[in-house]
């Protein structure tokens, strides 16, 4: 009689690495996502018309920063290193302070001296320095990403002018980026208002609205991120779907097969809790939806053999997604 097929449980020892260590606990990893690829398309469109700068915005916790890093690597990976892509996270201020605008850019671009000299030896130094990649690069154009950028006052654009003909001077052309909170579009409202259309044509002409987790097929793409892009140790073909459920996967399991569930779950929670306002998931919310399965039900945790309906209902309740939709509808 034949016997039944067995699996090689060598084929599935998980790799040696140091306790919780893995990028799922550490949080340190990037996933695409439908989001971040529609947002891709768009800004490389804005750049294949050199197009100076555009506006995207969309709610808190959706994922836009993430969005960016990964969108740095994707920039990257398309043009080469012909296009040097640097990421500015803008902080609030009671006022604004040109000193602390260039200390902050001369950082977000790795540059080794920050803090010294006046505002305008700051400003020179942050000039130079983009010159200098940008020639370096063998190339004429640079991207900068200013992140959170609702916080950025009116004399800041103006700075930011400053350093796009100053750039410009030396046939550098340069795309920004204005990443953050619906109050960017208010702004640009009220610029439009005032006629400050030196700042709207360079940095607000186009306007693109990042959204959250809409459909099962958004759920699905990110959950294949976890099953098939994701790998770590970096050079092996473990998955952390694979390295949190070793076993299971050899026998086919994928998070991917559960997205319409996952959906359907959500919607269960919500009105079970009353939210009646239209679904968009923030990506931070699905990300640690999906981590907490992987580290509890996992091989590190439970290792259960199936993943039911009340393990991914405890997942959202723990990710925080409940807690944080009640709030903003009592906004």
């Amino acid at each position: 009689m034949d016997s039944e097929p067995r699996i090689n449980k060598e084929s599935v020892l998980k790799p040696m690495i140091s306790n919780r260590s893995h990028p799922v606990f550490v949080g340190k990893y990037l996933v695409g996502t439908n989001q971040i690829e529609q947002m891709g398309d768009k800004v490389k469109n804005w750049l294949e018309n050199r197009t100076p700068g555009g506006i995207i915005y969309g709610r808190p916790r959706l994922g836009k920063t993430s969005a960016i890093k990964y969108l740095k690597l994707e920039l990257t990976a398309t043009y080469g290193a012909g296009l040097p892509v640097f990421m500015n996270i803008c902080h609030k201020h009671k006022t604004p302070n040109e000193g602390t605008f260039f200390e902050e850019l001369l950082k977000s671009v790795g540059h080794g001296f920050v803090f010294n000299g006046h505002a305008n030896i700051k400003r020179e130094r942050l000039i130079k320095f983009l010159i200098e990649r940008t020639d370096a690069s063998k190339g004429n154009r640079l991207v900068l990403f200013m992140d959170e950028a609702q916080f950025m006052y009116e004399i800041e654009y103006q700075w930011l002018i400053d350093i796009n003909n100053e750039l410009d001077r030396y046939n550098i052309f340069t795309t920004v980026i204005l990443v953050g909170q619906e109050e960017l579009t208010h702004q640009r409202s009220a610029f439009l208002a005032a006629k400050k259309d030196q700042i709207i044509g360079r940095f607000m002409v186009h306007v693109y609205n990042f959204e959250g987790v809409k459909n099962a097929n958004d759920i699905r793409t990110c959950l294949i991120g976890y099953d098939d892009q994701a790998k770590y140790p970096a050079g092996t073909d473990w998955t952390f779907t694979r390295f949190f459920f070793p076993d299971l996967f050899e026998e086919g399991f994928r998070l991917q097969n559960h997205a319409e569930e996952l959906l359907d779950i959500f919607k269960e929670i919500r009105r079970e809790h009353g939210i009646n306002s239209a679904l968009e998931i923030p990506m931070q919310y699905l990300i640690r939806t999906i981590e907490y399965c992987l580290e509890n039900f996992g091989i590190e945790g439970e290792d259960l053999k199936v993943i039911s309906r009340a393990n991914w209902k405890e997942a959202i309740r723990r990710s925080g997604y409940i807690d944080a939709e009640i709030y903003k509808n009592m906004l």
